[in-house]
């Protein structure tokens, strides 16, 4: 019970039978943290859908108007920046989820190069099947990446459910992001 995120009623039983010690347990337990690179329409949507369910956001982008405040929940931190270095410079964790979602694929790329040795929960890039084999195999074969270190990345990000306009990709990223985080099986959508 102790080692739960779930509220719940706890009761122990003392030495004397006729004691019992009883408690309302409420956990405290950090929100895990969402890294979401690119402060555009679906970084924006996933923001607002992710914020609901109890992951707190950071957004970075490199365009001022992409980090204004009233874009996202209250409560974001917005960081304006060459995207590369602020993401090296990034924390990482168990707690971590990185979603790469940024203007276009050089971008992403560089993204994905600056964070990809980084341990965390969670690393999902946007883009088309063929993107991602295009980048997967650019990694390998440069070797900025080994086959089994792009195998960690969730791309093409989001849970397969036929998404076509925004609010539906941000809806199938956060339905992965909540899988990976309960410990779900997060299925991937096929490259080919």
């Amino acid at each position: 019970m102790l080692r739960s995120e779930e509220a719940g009623h706890f009761v122990q039983e003392l030495p004397s039978p006729a004691e019992r010690a009883e408690a309302l347990v409420e956990p405290l337990v950090p929100k895990p943290q969402l890294l979401i690179v690119g402060g555009g329409h679906v970084g924006q949507a996933v923001a607002w859908q992710a914020s609901v369910v109890g992951f707190e956001i950071v957004v970075l982008d490199d365009r001022p108007e992409f980090t204004r405040p009233e874009l996202f929940p209250e409560g974001t931190t917005t960081l304006c920046g060459e995207v590369v270095d602020a993401v090296a410079k990034f924390s990482s964790g168990d707690d971590i989820f990185v979603v790469l979602v940024t203007r276009g694929h050089q971008h992403d790329a560089a993204a994905l190069a600056a964070c990809l040795r980084k341990p965390t929960a969670y690393l999902g890039m946007i883009g088309s099947r063929r993107k991602v084999v295009l980048v997967r195999k650019e990694f390998i074969e440069s070797g900025r990446a080994t086959a089994e270190e792009f195998d960690r990345v969730y791309a093409p990000i989001g849970l397969d459910i036929g998404a076509v306009t925004v609010p539906e990709i941000a809806t199938s990223i956060v339905a992965q992001l909540i899988t990976v985080r309960r410990k779900g099986a997060a299925t991937r959508m096929p490259c080919s």
